[in-house]
């Protein structure tokens, strides 16, 4: 018998598994726009050189507004959803963000 609720649980939390991941792969928005975040200007300029033509199916995004001290940077909320709902996000991390 418990053996039998063992198996059981074990496809119960396999079927979870698999149902969480289909509903998170449902949210995802369009796949023809891809979302790029950079965190300062060479990492933009960087993406933006080698898109090329592509830029116009990329939303590409720096954080940093012009004029803003990149030591004294603190991301905003809006700022962290960007960053948490993006394709991909460049930065050059240590000591250098």
């Amino acid at each position: 018998m418990k053996r039998i609720f063992c198996n059981i649980l074990v496809a119960v939390l396999t079927l979870a598994c698999f149902t969480a991941c289909v509903f998170d792969s449902s949210k995802k928005k369009d796949n023809s726009e891809l979302s790029i975040v950079t965190t300062i200007f060479p990492e933009y300029d960087w993406v933006r050189q080698i898109l090329g033509d592509n830029i116009k199916n990329t939303e590409l995004t720096m954080l940093l507004d012009s004029g803003v001290d990149l030591h004294n940077f603190q991301p905003s909320a809006d700022d962290i959803i960007k960053i948490s709902s993006c394709d991909m996000f460049i930065y050059v991390g240590g000591e250098s963000d």
